[in-house]
């Protein structure tokens, strides 16, 4: 499929699917966090808090990466797995889809997993959007549009 449009992740979504989709590493675990703030910190993306220190308390704080001034992804190390969101009315234009594709990858390439974005609330099960590291292909899936 190559990269999708702005216009067809959007339209992916629909405009009554909620504004903070869910991401996540299929499959993975607290395990592959490491790897993904690894590759995080070689991206030279804006993070807060510290890289260095987010796996290094009882309860990692939600870290908010930048990968573009005006596009911010959430990650959730607490959680268990390697999760993440984003908020749709920041991709604006392709080069924000694009910046949120790019985050997306990243993730997939350092755990090696299937790398899905689900409607708000939802899991694997519903998800509307999936990179797929051992093709490096993204790819919206059919059906699942709002």
């Amino acid at each position: 499929m190559g990269t999708p449009s702005h216009a067809d992740v959007v339209a992916a979504f629909g405009p009554d699917a909620g504004h903070l989709p869910d991401g996540e590493a299929v499959g993975s675990s607290a395990d592959d966090w490491p790897a993904v703030i690894a590759a995080l910190g070689r991206s030279g993306w804006p993070a807060a808090p510290d890289l260095a220190s987010v796996l290094d308390t009882e309860e990692p704080p939600t870290l908010a990466v930048h990968p573009l001034p005006a596009v911010q992804v959430n990650f959730f190390p607490a959680w268990g797995y390697v999760a993440f969101d984003i908020d749709l009315r920041e991709l604006v234009d392709q080069p924000s889809t694009d910046a949120v594709l790019a985050v997306i990858e990243l993730v997939g390439r350092a755990t090696g997993r299937t790398v899905v974005l689900a409607h708000e609330g939802g899991g694997p099960e519903s998800a509307v959007l999936s990179y797929d590291p051992s093709d490096d292909e993204h790819r919206l899936l059919p059906g699942r549009w709002a």
